[in-house]
């Protein structure tokens, strides 16, 4: 996601230029809004009932405008130079305010602040802010100036109706309670359609693409993230995996799940995608700005709502396997499930009926499949709704393949000027580490579950492997780029098998009655996605005698740590209790960690080539950034569903402040140096520098970022229950504060395997970070969060000043690199 092309300086703030994409800033933020939409389902998923539903559906719609506004500044101003950062970064932070308090939105709850209006005047705030941030930019520009006020019209009229909405009393419950909360409704929805409908009526001559890779990229990267979320959301319904036993019926609901999630997915980045991309480059001028408002502003919203109204069916869906008693009304999860899909995907024919002027194809069928199998799965089990509904989808891959193969191929043909020019991360990898991100994150439900030093290394050896396998797909994204129909069927084994292990990671080493054995249900499906990249890659490689001679030495070092975690998982108990510790089991895993661990140095590097530094350094600092997105989502899940309070609220915002700085560690500087340095390099010694640097260095960084959502999840959903000092031993305190130091202390070696050298004012903040530790336990969980952000800032701020030289390079166009990366 790095930028080419020039940009235009407007004073502190920098004006995009005509190929810029997609900053890692804003994806940060793009998963603060999609913890936002999840927050929506789940919230209607607690209690399904008609009115939750339509609720749920309003605060989309809003969140969607809000998002809006920040897809468009990001297509005007550079967010991620000059000042834009701090506010940027300000702005996120009321978003999460946000998406913690919706849940009080329409019902505020007793024992915090007044939710509705907390809604209400974030919503406000961050709204305008993006809105006066663009003004400012373009402000000298003399047109602008005669223009640009009209994009405060839909704000400014639909204020004082959110206003009135937030400013409502709130009663008791009742009907007088009930008659409050839909008058709230009626006054949000109206100020949806004002801004909305105001977006129509104040017409397009205001405004331009200024970037089209930029403004389609964005679109894409919401709806990939909305995906990925979906599954997330899913597998966190009410605690599956640790509240309830894993079960035949969850794990086929996990992998009916990603089979429908993949397949939709598949629907939009197949072609649409990038055949609107191509109608939008080739329009230009009122006509381009039309297309962009028309397809992309419009027609997505109803998208993301299909997409939404999924993730709470299949939350639905997976409460219902999970637990006897769920207080819904079942057929509202049918609705959910089904209307979803048929939603997406009308929205998606519509979409490309707007840009490159086709109906439907596979999508249309699909829809007509969908809703005729809605009588037929109205009367069966929820496992066999969600089968129904993933084979009528997964309808859509054979018809393209076969009724409609002529012009789907033709149509393959018209957009491969456009793929040809996609080098980075694709898609279909980002969506893959989406999910290897929520499994990362399910670890801290095992060390919370299990509290104590046992629980932390029981964590870390389970993250150690899931962080090989990730890396094993990032190897193979990087050696070989295919896109071909067998790579995505692999791949989508390889996410419903890494789906299983998520849910089934706080059970690993503890077998729940009345259900499945925990540990071999984990062994078993990481096996399957092991064995299921070695296959994609000798599929790929089976013409290469020495690459082959890899595979087979990472093959058998693969298979013995397969095995001992095999036997480790039918170590039987030393008593009656299935959470007794067991030393057998325990230097078994450790075995088998260091067996894959140490599998890396098997390999001859000149043989494993990294055939472009972009991907792969993209790759690595995307896996950080989402899993530091992941840290926000779990922390703010924590506190989502209570009455918000001042203390938390304003642990929120300092969670998410320790979280920026550690983005602000790795992405102001190291980030792009370590691209320069790989593409410096060239065959083993890339290879070398790669696995060194990358592979080995960045797995503390993950452990650092486990660490800190472990200790920002404990600390703030206790913030108001311990007040007094937290102690010496406090687990969650070690873990906040030693995350942030491991990430720190990982980042610094990272550093000096890359330029081999050491910066002092790092080494200084990591001892100052070690004092802090034992300084804060006498201090209460808030003071000590508020400390440790403080120390980050001021850290950052000393020194963003004193690289200042460092930093303006590294801002610096990077060169291409000399060949592109080899289509196979």
């Amino acid at each position: 996601m790095t930028e080419k092309g020039p940009t235009v300086a407007a004073g502190r703030i920098q004006l995009v230029g005509e190929s810029s994409a997609v900053s890692r800033l804003e994806l940060f933020l793009d998963l603060i809004f999609v913890f936002a939409f999840i927050t929506v389902s789940s919230t209607a998923a607690s209690d399904l009932t008609v009115a939750s539903l339509l609720h749920g559906v309003v605060l989309l719609v809003l969140l969607w405008t809000c998002w809006l506004s920040y897809a468009w500044l990001g297509n005007v101003v550079r967010v991620d130079r000059g000042v834009m950062p701090v506010v940027i970064f300000g702005l996120a932070a009321l978003i999460l305010v946000v998406g913690v308090t919706l849940n009080e939105t329409f019902s505020d709850k007793p024992g915090g602040l007044h939710g509705p209006l907390v809604v209400v005047v974030c919503y406000l705030v961050v709204r305008s802010g993006a809105l006066l941030v663009a003004t400012v930019a373009v402000w000298r520009d003399p047109a602008a100036r005669r223009t640009y006020p009209r994009v405060w019209v839909p704000l400014l009229a639909a204020a004082p109706l959110l206003l009135a909405a937030g400013l409502l009393p709130v009663g008791a419950f009742g009907a007088a309670g009930e008659a409050r909360e839909w008058t709230r409704f009626a006054l949000l929805l109206a100020a949806f359609l004002v801004e909305y409908l105001g977006i129509a009526i104040i017409g397009v001559s205001w405004w331009r693409v200024q970037s089209v890779k930029h403004w389609t990229e964005r679109f894409h990267l919401i709806i990939l993230v909305a995906f990925g979320e979906i599954i997330i959301s899913a597998g966190t319904g009410q605690g599956v995996g640790w509240a309830s036993p894993v079960t035949w019926a969850v794990v086929g609901g996990a992998v009916l799940s990603m089979l429908l999630v993949g397949v939709l997915w598949w629907t939009y980045f197949d072609i649409a995608r990038f055949s609107a991309e191509d109608a939008l480059e080739q329009a230009s001028g009122v006509a381009r700005s039309r297309l962009a408002r028309d397809a992309y502003t419009f027609l997505h919203l109803p998208m993301i709502v299909g997409l939404i109204l999924l993730s709470l069916g299949l939350k639905h869906t997976f409460n219902s396997v999970a637990f006897q008693s769920v207080r819904s009304e079942p057929a509202l999860g049918l609705f959910a499930l089904y209307g979803g899909v048929a939603l997406y995907l009308l929205a998606l024919i519509a979409f490309e009926r707007r840009t490159i002027g086709i109906w439907g194809r596979g999508p249309l069928v699909g829809l007509v499949l969908v809703l005729a199998l809605v009588p037929v799965a109205a009367r069966a089990p929820v496992v066999a709704q969600l089968g129904l509904l993933a084979a009528a989808v997964a309808s859509l891959v054979l018809l393209d393949r076969t009724v409609f193969r002529v012009r789907h191929r033709a149509l393959h043909r018209a957009i491969e000027p456009v793929t040809e020019r996609s080098t980075g991360v694709t898609p279909k990898e980002l969506f893959l580490d989406l999910v290897f991100v929520y499994a990362f994150i399910q670890v801290t439900e095992l060390m919370t579950a299990q509290p104590g030093w046992r629980g932390l290394l029981q964590g870390l050896a389970v993250l150690v492997l899931l962080w090989w396998a990730w890396c094993s797909y990032a190897w193979l994204g990087s050696s070989f780029r295919t896109e071909n129909a067998l790579a995505r069927l692999l791949l989508l084994g390889a996410a419903a098998s890494i789906l299983v292990i998520a849910v089934a990671v706080p059970a690993v080493f503890i077998g729940l009655p009345g259900g499945l054995p925990g540990p071999l249900v984990f062994v078993t499906c990481y096996g399957l996605v092991r064995a299921l990249n070695f296959v994609a890659f000798w599929t790929v490689a089976r013409k290469d005698r020495l690459f082959r001679g890899q595979l087979v030495r990472l093959a058998v070092s693969a298979a013995v740590a397969l095995a001992l975690l095999y036997a480790a998982a039918i170590v039987p108990p030393p008593s009656d209790d299935p959470q007794a510790f067991r030393p057998v089991r325990a230097a078994l895993w450790a075995a088998a960690v260091i067996v894959e661990l140490g599998s890396g140095y098997l390999l001859n590097a000149r043989h494993w080539p990294v055939r472009s530094a972009e991907h792969w350094a993209d790759r690595f600092g995307l896996i950080i950034l989402v899993a530091l997105g992941g840290a926000i989502v779990s922390t703010g899940a924590s506190v989502s569903n209570r009455a918000v309070s001042v203390p938390v609220a304003v642990a929120s915002v300092l969670s998410l402040v320790v979280v920026a700085m550690l983005w602000w560690a790795y992405f102001d500087v190291d980030a792009t140096a370590g691209q320069r340095g790989v593409q410096r390099l060239h065959d083993g010694r890339r290879s070398r520098l790669a696995l060194e640097a990358y592979t080995y260095s960045h797995l503390p960084m993950i452990v650092g970022v486990v660490l800190v959502a472990l200790g920002l999840r404990k600390t703030v959903a206790e913030v108001e229950r311990v007040a007094g000092p937290v102690g010496w031993w406090d687990m969650s305190h070690l873990t906040l504060y030693g995350g942030v130091i491991v990430f720190l202390l990982a980042d610094q070696a990272f550093w000096w395997r890359i330029q081999h050298r050491v910066r002092g004012l790092r080494l200084v903040a990591i001892v100052a970070l070690v004092g802090l530790t034992a300084v804060t336990t006498a201090v209460s969980r808030l003071a000590g969060l508020a400390v440790l952000a403080g120390a980050l800032c001021a850290f950052a701020l000393a020194e963003a000043v004193g690289t200042r030289q460092l930093r303006h390079a590294a801002h610096d166009p990077l060169v291409p690199e000399s060949s592109a990366p080899p289509q196979r």
